[in-house]
């Protein structure tokens, strides 16, 4: 089930993990500890919904149980 950006970012943010607006084109960037980046392609902004299949790439990247990100 999707979810929009601005969920995601604000779950992902006791983890640490930050979002960065693009200065160009739409993919934002995920960070955390300043060195893992991952790109999410969201060209409504915020107030994008965000796939599945990249939500469980970002969990993987970050070393989150995506279970609990869901819930």
């Amino acid at each position: 089930m999707p979810m929009r950006l601005s969920e995601l970012v604000a779950k992902l943010k006791p983890y640490g993990v930050t979002c960065e607006e693009p200065g160009s084109g739409s993919h934002w960037k995920l960070r955390r500890d300043g060195y893992r980046v991952y790109p999410i392609p969201a060209p409504n902004g915020l107030r994008s919904e965000i796939g599945d299949n990249y939500l469980r790439a970002a969990c993987r990247n970050f070393q989150i149980d995506r279970d609990v990100l869901k819930s």
